[in-house]
C-alpha cells in the first residue's frame, strides 16, 4: 500500500503510462482516509462548541427550545466554516486523483478524457454547493425554530448537487475497477503494481 501511495505521490502530475487497478485503489483508499481524517478534525471543533453552549445553558436554567436554538445557531455558525474547509480539501482530493485515473483508464486501454469528465461534474457538484451555501445554513436555522418544511425545500434544492457529485464517483468506481488490458497497449507497458 505504500509503494502504491509513493509512486503516485511521485508522480502527481504524468498522465502517460498505466497504473494497475491494485496501485490505484490503495492511493484512492489512501485518499478518502485523508479527506475523512480531516473532516473529523473539523466536526471536532464544531461538536465541542455546540456541547459548550448546551452545558452554559443548561447551567444558566435555559429551557430546552432555547437549549436547541442555542446549539443549532452554534452550529451554524461552524457549517459555513466547515462546509468551505470540506469544500477546499475535497477540491484537493479531486486534483491529487485526476493523474492517478487518467493512467487507470489507460490501463483498461480508455482515453484519459473521461477522467476530465469526472472531474469536470465533480467541480461542478462542489460550485452548486457554494453557491447554496447561505441557503444551507439559513436551512439549518430554519429547522431549530420549527420550520421544517422550508428547510426540507432548501435540501431539495441541493439534489441536483448531490447527483453531480455522485456520477462524478460512479465514473471512478466503475471505469477504476475495470480489468486491466493484458500486455501492452496504445499507452504503453502493462503497469506494474505498487
Amino acid at each position: 500500500m505504500l509503494g502504491a501511495i509513493k509512486y503516485n505521490l511521485r508522480n502527481i502530475a504524468r498522465f502517460d503510462g498505466r497504473d494497475a487497478r491494485q496501485t490505484f485503489w490503495f492511493y484512492v483508499l489512501f485518499l478518502v482516509i485523508v479527506q475523512y481524517a480531516v473532516g473529523m478534525a473539523l466536526s471536532v471543533p464544531m461538536m465541542g462548541g455546540a456541547m459548550t453552549e448546551a452545558i452554559n445553558g443548561a447551567m444558566n436554567g435555559a429551557e430546552q427550545a432555547e437549549l436547541q436554538a442555542r446549539i443549532m445557531a452554534k452550529m451554524g455558525s461552524y457549517m459555513r466554516t466547515t462546509m468551505i474547509v470540506s469544500s477546499i480539501v475535497s477540491l484537493v482530493v479531486s486534483l491529487l486523483l485526476v493523474a492517478s485515473f487518467v493512467r487507470r483508464l489507460h490501463d483498461s486501454n480508455r482515453t484519459g478524457w473521461i477522467a476530465g469528465l469526472a472531474f469536470g461534474l465533480s467541480l461542478a457538484a462542489k460550485v452548486f454547493v457554494w453557491m447554496k451555501m447561505e441557503e444551507l445554513v439559513d436551512a439549518t436555522m430554519m429547522a431549530t425554530s420549527g420550520d421544517l418544511n422550508a428547510a426540507l425545500a432548501v435540501q431539495s434544492e441541493m439534489l441536483a448537487g448531490t447527483v453531480l457529485g455522485w456520477a462524478a464517483m460512479l465514473i471512478v468506481v466503475v471505469l477504476g475497477a475495470w480489468p486491466t488490458t493484458p500486455g501492452p497497449n496504445r499507452y504503453g507497458e502493462q503497469s506494474v503494481r505498487y
